[in-house]
């Protein structure tokens, strides 16, 4: 499917947020460590991406018709069972870490930032094409 409006702005949010992160491919514990600006530019930047997976989620549970759900990891269990994602548990690591860095944001690891950087993008580059091959008419 073509990506609506409701749908396509928080997918453009992260795709751009996903490329500025991508030039930190030489980020270290030592410079997040160095440098606290940057470690809370990478973690509101990942912050970012994951809000906007879940309104995404939330957007299409909507446009299935489908009733609201209660909270993110519900939305994410209810586009997996329509076939909109293969894998809802991969997307609730990523809530889980969102909520780490809203709550418990004085606990959040270096080594889980910059392995989420070095590792993980992808992730969210998934969730998009995922999404963009949808069919909200099942």
């Amino acid at each position: 499917m073509e990506l609506s409006g409701v749908i396509s702005e928080p997918a453009d949010v992260i795709r751009e947020t996903v490329r500025e992160l991508r030039t930190l491919s030489d980020l270290s514990v030592a410079r997040l460590e160095a440098d606290f600006f940057l470690k809370r530019g990478v973690e509101r930047s990942l912050q970012i991406c994951v809000e906007a997976v879940i309104d995404i989620a939330h957007r299409l549970v909507s446009l299935l018709g489908e009733p609201p759900c209660a909270s993110a990891g519900t939305a994410l269990d209810t586009i997996a069972a329509r076939g909109i994602i293969a894998d809802a548990g991969k997307y609730r690591k990523m809530i889980q870490f969102r909520n780490l860095v809203v709550h418990r944001y004085d606990a959040v690891d270096n080594a889980i930032l910059v392995d989420i950087v070095r590792n993980h993008l992808g992730d969210l580059d998934s969730f998009i094409a995922e999404v963009a091959h949808a069919n909200l008419g099942s």
